[in-house]
């Protein structure tokens, strides 16, 4: 016994397929399927997911470092360790949100995103810290980028962590 399988496909491309046929090619649809789905949750250690940094003053590369697209969480952590909290007027007990701090909070993300590695040799460089007087990977993000600089790769993690949508990627949708 066969089955007509049509799903929408033009008439000049409907083809008889059996039970057997259909269970067997969505079985290999689901493995794709599963296969994409991993390939999506591993954007993190994906290493061409990684985007290189290179900071360039006067037409000189002083430094470039790797970093890597953060995850919802990880912004959301960023901002609540760079907000300031006051307890609420209006209700006993309750902390309302007063203020982020913004400079912070884009050293912290830089800081985050950046491959371990590369933290470890430019953010987290212990001579760096003794000869700057620093105590975090934190502070020496923000004594070694200009403002500007930091927003350029606050831009460019936006984008590689899924929040700017190129003008192709929307034509898809």
């Amino acid at each position: 016994m066969s089955a007509r399988v049509t799903a929408g496909l033009p008439e000049d491309m409907e083809t008889n397929v059996t039970p057997e046929e259909a269970q067997a090619e969505a079985r290999a649809n689901e493995d794709d399927l599963l296969t994409g789905l991993l390939a999506a949750a591993s954007y993190k250690d994906d290493e061409d997911e990684n985007v290189e940094i290179v900071i360039s003053r006067r037409g000189k590369d002083l430094f470039s470092f790797r970093i890597h697209p953060l995850s919802e969480d990880d912004f959301n952590r960023c901002r609540k360790r760079c907000t300031k909290y006051v307890k609420s007027k209006s209700q006993a007990g309750i902390r309302v949100p007063e203020e982020v701090d913004t400079v912070k909070y884009r050293c912290m993300l830089i800081y985050e995103a950046t491959v371990p590695e590369d933290r470890a040799k430019v953010w987290d460089n212990k001579k760096l810290w003794k000869a700057k007087d620093l105590a975090t990977g934190i502070e020496a993000v923000d004594i070694l980028l200009k403002a500007g600089e930091k927003n350029a790769i606050c831009e460019k993690l936006d984008a590689i962590s899924g929040y700017e949508l190129t003008e192709e990627e929307v034509a898809k949708n």
